[in-house]
C-alpha cells in the first residue's frame, strides 16, 4: 500500500443525563493512534480524533465527510468508533427497508438532548458511500452495541445507551437516507448484500456497497463489553484488537486478524463474538487496513502460563542460558512494559530468565503485574560466559599464573583445569615453560602471541588473555531477540572486484605496493531514525572505534553514508612472514543514539622484554574504570570489556543488533 491513510477515531466517555457514561472509549482510540503512529510514517498519516465534549453528531459527521472523504483511489480512509450503541424506532418512510422497524444508532456525545439525535446505521451507510465513491480502501470498526435486545446485565459493563422511543421525523435524517436504503435492500435481493465471514443472515448494521470492510465488536443478538487490562478500563474487542495487530508478523489478513481477536475476546468476556462485514467476501483476504500498516518484527512478549511468567523465545531464538560467575549467577535481563506501548517510558516490572527452554524462557517478574495480561518484554541484558583458559605445563609457573589470576576480572576469563581433565573444550590455553607463557587456542600450533617471558611474565600474560577475551566477546556479540530486522541497516563492503553484505566475505590484495581500498555503505531501510558504529576487530585482536569521528552516525529513515577504508599488511608483520590478515568489521545498530568508543582498545603485541613493545597491557583502563552507561545497549558493550560497571540509574532501553562482515586482505612476497 502506498497511498495515504486518513483516519477518523471516535471515543465518547462523557455522557450525561439519561445516557450511563462508560470508561475505556478514550482509552481505545489513544491505544489506536498510538499503533497508527507508530507503524505508519508520519508523512502517510493525517489523523482527526474526536473525544467526549467534542464528538457531536454534527462535528463527527462533518469530519466524516470531510477528513475521510480526501481519500482517493490509492488511499485508505478509517473511521473508528468506540462508545455507546443504540436503537430507535424507524420512521415509516424506512419500514419497507427495516422489517422489524428498528434502526441500530452510534450515540453521540449531544445525541439524547433536545433536538439532538443518534446517527442510525442507514445514515451511517450513506456518509460510507460518499468516502467509498471515490475507490478508496475503507475501513469502519465499531466497538459499541448495536443489538435490538434492550435488556441490560447489570453485572456487567455493556456499551449500550437506553433506546431512544421518540418519534424521529425523516426530514432529521441525512440527505439520501431513504434512496441509500433502497439501494441496499435492493442489493439484498439480488444476492449481493452485505455478508459476514461465516455467512450468517443475524447481522444489521449494512454498509453500502463500496470498497470497504466494518469490523463490528458483536453480533446484533449481543452486547459489546468493557474489561479491565492493564490498569485501564478498555472495549473487549478494541483490547484485543490491538493485541492481534501488535503481535501480528508480516501483514495479515482481515480473516487472520479475526480469529485472533475471536479468540482474545471469547476468553475474556461471555457472549460476545466480533466479525467483519463486507460487500465483497474477496476484501477479507486483504491485508488489514489494506496493507497500510507496514511489516514489522513481533515483539518479544511476556505472558503466564502454567510453568509461570515466560517470554516467547527460548534456545532456539538464541536466548543463552544463565551462567554462574563465582558466587553471582549472571542471566538475560528484560523490561517490561505495556503491549502496544511506544517511546520512552518507565517499565512496568524487569524479568530476569531463570530457565531456558526450546521455544520459551521462564523468567521471574518483579514486581508482581497482572497475570491476565500479555505485555511487551525488551532485552537489558545478556549473560556473556567468561572465556574458559586450561593452563598445564611447568607447575611453578601455572602456580604463578594461578596466583596472578586471583586479581584477574572473573567475569572475562576462568582459568580452568588442562584439557585432559576440563569437562569442556577450553577458549584458550597457556603452556608454563620455564621461558616463558604461550597462548594458543584450541587445535592450533601458532602461538596467539608472541611467548610472555621475563619480569612480570604472569601479570602481562593475564592482561593478555582479557585482552583476547573482549575482542573475542565483542566478535561474537549478538541480540537474539532485537526487533530490528537484519537489513534494519544494509551493511555492504564495495571492491572493485564485487561486494558482499551480512555475514560475507570479501578478499582483496595489494597490486604491487600500493594497499587496496574498499567502501563501506551503510544504508538505514526502516522508517525511524537509527544510529550505527563501524568497529574494526583486527586479527590482532585490536578493535577500534573510529571511523566516524564520534564513533557513531545518525541515519534518518532511507538515508545513507559511504566510508572509504584501506586494507593493511602492516610491514613487521609481512616481513615476518605473513601475506594475509583478516579485519572483522562489525556494525552496531540503535534506535538510541550511543557511544562505542570504550571498547576502544589496540593490537596486542606482548615483547618478551618488558616495556619494549610499545603498547599498553591494559589499553583503556582508565577510559573503563570512569564509564558511565546511559542506555541498556551502552550498558551491554561496556559489558564486553568487564562486568564490573556502575549499578543501574535511569539507563534509556534500547533496541540493537550487530552485523558483521570479514575483509580479507593479502600482500604476496616477490
Amino acid at each position: 500500500m502506498s497511498g495515504h491513510v486518513y483516519a477518523l477515531l471516535v471515543g465518547i466517555d462523557a455522557y450525561t443525563g439519561v445516557v450511563p457514561p462508560l470508561s475505556g472509549c478514550v482509552n481505545d482510540v489513544t491505544a489506536f493512534s498510538d499503533i497508527l503512529k507508530g507503524r505508519v510514517p508520519a508523512g502517510e498519516l493525517s489523523m482527526v480524533i474526536v473525544t467526549d465534549e467534542d464528538a457531536t453528531r454534527e462535528a463527527v459527521t462533518r469530519e466524516f465527510a470531510a477528513h475521510l472523504g480526501q481519500a482517493d483511489a490509492d488511499d485508505v480512509a478509517l473511521f473508528y468508533y468506540s462508545g455507546h450503541g443504540a436503537h430507535q424506532e424507524a420512521p415509516q418512510e424506512l419500514w419497507d427497508f427495516e422489517p422489524d422497524h428498528q434502526n441500530e444508532t452510534l450515540v453521540f456525545v449531544d445525541s439524547r438532548e433536545p433536538g439532538g439525535w443518534d446517527l442510525a446505521d442507514k445514515e451511517l451507510a450513506v456518509l460510507i458511500s460518499q468516502v467509498a465513491a471515490t475507490g478508496c480502501h475503507l475501513l469502519v470498526v465499531l466497538d459499541c452495541c448495536h443489538s435490538g435486545d434492550a435488556t441490560r446485565d447489570v453485572t456487567e459493563v455493556v456499551r449500550q445507551a437506553p433506546p431512544d422511543l421518540r418519534h424521529r421525523p425523516i426530514e432529521t435524517f441525512l440527505p439520501g437516507t431513504v434512496q441509500q436504503a433502497a439501494a441496499q435492500a435492493a442489493a439484498a435481493q439480488a444476492g449481493t448484500g452485505t455478508r459476514d465471514l461465516d455467512q450468517a443472515p443475524h447481522e444489521r448494521w449494512t454498509p453500502p456497497a463500496g470498497r470497504h470492510v466494518l469490523l463490528a465488536a458483536c453480533r446484533s443478538s449481543e452486547k459489546a463489553k468493557e474489561i479491565r487490562t492493564q490498569g485501564q478500563h478498555r472495549g473487549a474487542m478494541s483490547a484485543a484488537l490491538e493485541k492481534a495487530l501488535v503481535q501480528s508478523e508480516g501483514k495479515p489478513s482481515y480473516r487472520d486478524i479475526l480469529l485472533m481477536v475471536t479468540s482474545q475476546v471469547t476468553t475474556t468476556v461471555r457472549d460476545q463474538h466480533p466479525q467483519f462485514e463486507t460487500v465483497d467476501s474477496n476484501e477479507l483476504d486483504r491485508p488489514f487496513l489494506g496493507g497500510a500498516i507496514p511489516d514489522s518484527p513481533r515483539p518479544l512478549t511476556l505472558s503466564r502460563r502454567p510453568e509461570g511468567w515466560t517470554i516467547d523465545s527460548g534456545a532456539v531464538h538464541g536466548v543463552p542460558e544463565p551462567i554462574r560467575v563465582g558466587d553471582t549467577t549472571d542471566t538475560t535481563e528484560l523490561a517490561i512494559y505495556p503491549l502496544s506501548a511506544q517511546g520512552p517510558r518507565e517499565p512496568l516490572a524487569t524479568a530476569l530468565v531463570s530457565r531456558v527452554l526450546p521455544d520459551r524462557s521462564v523468567v521471574t517478574v518483579t514486581p508482581e503485574i497482572d497475570p491476565s495480561s500479555i505485555y511487551r518484554a525488551v532485552v537489558t541484558s545478556i549473560p556473556l560466559k567468561p572465556l574458559s583458559v586450561a593452563v598445564a605445563g611447568d607447575a611453578a609457573g601455572t602456580a604463578a599464573l594461578r596466583a596472578a589470576a586471583d586479581n584477574a576480572d572473573s567475569t572475562l576469563i576462568d582459568l580452568i583445569e588442562a584439557p585432559g581433565d576440563a569437562p569442556a573444550k577450553p577458549d584458550l590455553q597457556v603452556e608454563a615453560t620455564p621461558g616463558g607463557f604461550v597462548i594458543t587456542r584450541p587445535g592450533l600450533v601458532r602461538p596467539l602471541v608472541p611467548v610472555v617471558a621475563g619480569e612480570g611474565r604472569e601479570e602481562r600474560t593475564i592482561d593478555a588473555l582479557e585482552h583476547v577475551a573482549r575482542w573475542l566477546r565483542l566478535s561474537n556479540l549478538t541480540n537474539p531477540t532485537s526487533q530490528l530486522g537484519t537489513h534494519a541497516v544494509r551493511v555492504a563492503v564495495v571492491t572493485a572486484e564485487g561486494s558482499t553484505e551480512d555475514g560475507g566475505t570479501v578478499e582483496i590484495a595489494y597490486a604491487g605496493e600500493k594497499p587496496p581500498k574498499f567502501t563501506v555503505t551503510l544504508e538505514n531501510t526502516t522508517k525511524v531514525p537509527l544510529w550505527a558504529a563501524l568497529l574494526d576487530l583486527t586479527d590482532s585482536y585490536g578493535i577500534y572505534t573510529d571511523a566516524f569521528p564520534a564513533g557513531r552516525v545518525a541515519l534518518g529513515p532511507g538515508e545513507k553514508t559511504s566510508l572509504e577504508l584501506g586494507g593493511e599488511v602492516p610491514d613487521a608483520l609481512w616481513k615476518e612472514g605473513t601475506v594475509t590478515v583478516t579485519d572483522r568489521l562489525v556494525v552496531v545498530t540503535s534506535t538510541i543514539e550511543f557511544d562505542p568508543r570504550s571498547l576502544q582498545q589496540g593490537d596486542l603485541a606482548v615483547s618478551a622484554v618488558p616495556g619494549h613493545d610499545g603498547t599498553r597491557s591494559l589499553e583503556g583502563a582508565t577510559t573503563r574504570s570512569a564509564f558511565k552507561p546511559r542506555s541498556t545497549l551502552e550498558r551491554m558493550l561496556g559489558s564486553v570489556t568487564t562486568r564490573r560497571l556502575p549499578p543501574r540509574t535511569t539507563e534509556t532501553i534500547a533496541d540493537w543488533r550487530t552485523n558483521r562482515i570479514d575483509v580479507v586482505t593479502t600482500r604476496p612476497h616477490g
